[in-house]
């Protein structure tokens, strides 16, 4: 199993790259334009991966998230600052796949207050469920945008695997 999320992080990671070099080839304003997305925005919806993903993390390691507000909570506007924070995090990810329990169940505290129990395996699959879900979302902005969005799919990701 580690194996297996240690290959995700590194997809994610390449994902990410690929994603984000698209969008910083457009206007800031086109970046923050209200897209109808369920966080809105480009930007708005990048800051939502990088927030739930800072949250998990912060569970698995026991770590404290009292910053945390809300799930549209932008952590940072300015898409260069956000793209910095997303390269940080998803090292982050990478090095912690190599030593994060795998097994047992992660009790945590859910956004809404309510005391959760899930197995870990399930909550490291949810996360990088997560990212693709919404970076799909960015990736029909891009399309609303008038640029071709990039191929973002696990195939694509192969080639550029470094082990």
């Amino acid at each position: 199993m580690r194996e297996y999320f240690s290959f995700f992080s590194r997809y994610n990671r390449w994902a990410n790259e690929t994603l984000y070099a698209a969008v910083a080839t457009l206007a800031p304003d086109e970046i923050a334009r209200d897209r109808q997305g369920f966080f809105g925005s480009i930007v708005g919806t990048l800051n939502h991966i990088l927030l739930a993903d800072r949250i998990w993390v912060a569970r698995m390691l026991g770590d404290d998230y009292g910053w945390f507000k809300s799930l549209d909570q932008i952590l940072h506007d300015e898409f260069p600052v956000l793209r910095q924070a997303r390269a940080a995090m998803d090292l982050r990810i990478i090095h912690v796949m190599g030593y994060l329990p795998l097994d047992g169940d992660l009790d945590y505290v859910s956004s809404k207050g309510e005391a959760n129990s899930i197995p870990r395996r399930l909550v490291l699959g949810h996360v990088f469920n997560h990212q693709t879900h919404h970076r799909g979302q960015v990736h029909d902005m891009l399309s609303q945008v008038g640029i071709t969005p990039p191929a973002l799919d696990l195939i694509y990701f192969l080639p550029h695997d470094e082990r």
